[in-house]
């Protein structure tokens, strides 16, 4: 009963979709597949500024990563290190601190973190949209913003309460920064105190344009349009310091706010970088040859967020859900072959579009090459991640939330499951609860 066995570290869009294709490519009678992460979910990540806007139940976007192994097995641990020179993973658990498990092929997919760079302030009065929690977070957050500035006497402490700054204008700053205006502006019309137009959303931008993965006209479509909302732009410009009570800019700026959310950029996991047998570039990313072996092994596989898949062209591929899904998938398909002995393939791989939310039921999108903007667009956003969200009791929890959102108003009630202090009365920042 010796199997060999199949390991893939990492429950996202790629390493389900690695772990989901072996299972049916591999014989279970000889073969072991493995899926190891520390949470039992795949995070749908696209959706979450809709979670943060509270337009999505938290539980809704998640999907138990168990349903994508019907024939392969579930590890709900935390990834420690790896032995790549003896084949073994290092594991942890609240019952088990150390153990590990051998291997005969292994994917690395464990994703990324969002760059925190060394600003000073940002790591103890930041926001992150990375996890469930973070977006409950911001929601929670938001609603506490609400309460307080409708007590406010001073309308100048009213309007910094209503500011909210977001520091990155890629898909996922745009859309939480359009999604959490629409957001706070219509929860002010359960307060009789607050007026809409106090809400206050500013867009940090270090480059000088918005969206720079969409095509220019569909960026300066999308900045008009949330302009005209009332959004501001700081392009040409990052944050020099974040405190609680607000957020300098690199030209002096000092935009007063008790919300400052850090969308810009992302990191390889940690983890590789305690791994010195792991050949990586400069920035940490895993480096991989065209077929999506780590280079230096037969059996070690790199895909998604953490790792350089070199193009044609030289350059890596984007880090986004569609090319992590796809590599998880050429993965699959390339260890099946190679167990077969068979000649193994190069990931290649062809952008089928891009969509961006701006919230008020607007979107931007290009796809197949056909640029879309208005409501069109946000009918096409909602209709092709309907389609990739995994598990139809999933597409129906979404589609039901979404059927509610557009005929009842939202109640602006917290989860109370992420407090944070209060920054207003010089409390210490406390750790936010979990789930």
């Amino acid at each position: 009963m010796d199997k060999k066995r199949a390991i893939v570290l990492g429950a996202g869009f790629g390493g389900s979709a690695a772990a989901a294709r072996l299972s049916r490519l591999l014989p279970a009678d000889k073969w072991e597949v493995v899926l190891v992460d520390r949470n039992n979910y795949l995070l749908f990540y696209p959706l979450l500024p809709e979670v943060a806007a509270g337009t999505l139940e938290p539980r809704h976007v998640v999907v138990p990563a168990r349903s994508f192994l019907p024939k392969g097995r579930f590890v709900y641990a935390e990834v420690t290190g790896l032995d790549l020179e003896r084949s073994r993973v290092h594991l942890s658990t609240e019952d088990e601190p150390a153990w590990s498990m051998r291997y005969d092929h292994l994917v690395l997919a464990l994703g990324s973190v969002t760059r925190l760079p060394p600003v000073p302030g940002l790591r103890e009065h930041g926001f992150e949209l990375k996890t469930i929690a973070d977006a409950a977070s911001l929601r929670d957050h938001g609603i506490s913003l609400l309460e307080r500035a409708s007590m406010a006497k001073d309308p100048e402490l009213r309007r910094e309460l209503l500011r909210v700054v977001v520091v990155g204008a890629n898909f996922t700053g745009v859309e939480l920064a359009g999604e959490y205006q629409d957001f706070l502006r219509d929860a002010c019309r359960s307060y009789p105190e607050l007026d809409p137009d106090d809400v206050d959303v500013v867009v940090v931008e270090a480059r000088s344009r918005i969206l720079p993965a969409l095509p220019e006209k569909l960026a300066d479509y999308a900045r008009a349009h949330l302009e005209r909302r009332g959004l501001r732009f700081a392009t040409g410009r990052t944050v020099a310091r974040v405190d609680r009570r607000g957020a300098e800019l690199s030209d002096g700026t000092w935009l007063p706010s008790r919300t400052v959310a850090w969308c810009a950029g992302i990191a390889p996991n940690p983890l590789l970088a305690g791994c010195q047998d792991l050949p990586k570039n400069e920035q940490g990313y895993v480096e991989t040859r065209p077929d999506l072996r780590v280079k230096g092994f037969d059996n070690v596989w790199a895909i998604g967020d953490s790792a350089f898949v070199p193009q044609p062209d030289g350059h890596g591929y984007p880090a986004t859900a569609q090319v992590a899904t796809r590599q998880g998938e050429h993965a699959a398909r390339n260890i099946a072959l190679a167990v077969r002995g068979a000649p193994l393939r190069p990931f290649a791989f062809r952008s089928r579009g891009a969509l961006a939310a701006l919230g008020c039921r607007t979107a931007v999108a290009e796809v197949f090459g056909l640029r879309i903007a208005g409501f069109p667009a946000w009918f096409l956003y909602r209709t092709v991640y309907l389609l990739k969200v995994p598990t139809l009791g999933r597409k129906l929890s979404i589609v039901t939330d979404w059927t509610v959102d557009l005929f009842a108003k939202q109640m602006p009630v917290q989860l109370g499951l992420h407090r944070r202090a209060s920054e207003t009365n010089g409390a210490s920042r406390r750790d936010e609860a979990r789930l």
